[in-house]
């Protein structure tokens, strides 16, 4: 089931969630920033992963590399 990302009806629908007011002129900046980040998302997602792929170590400035 693929059904359309309404970045709109999204922004609307979480932001008083996360406490944040939303002037309705910044909404077309909003919207297409969320739909520029869905469709990146997208990118990523299409990838294929196999069992040898891992989550890459923790990154910790300064700290010496696991050998």
């Amino acid at each position: 089931m693929s059904t359309e990302f309404d970045a709109e009806a999204y922004a609307k629908a979480t932001a008083p969630a996360l406490g944040l007011p939303l002037d309705p002129r910044h909404m077309p900046g909003i919207v297409a920033n969320l739909q520029l980040a869905a469709r990146m998302a997208a990118l990523v997602e299409a990838l294929p992963l196999s069992p040898a792929d891992e989550a890459a170590p923790v990154f910790v400035a300064g700290r010496e590399p696991p050998k």
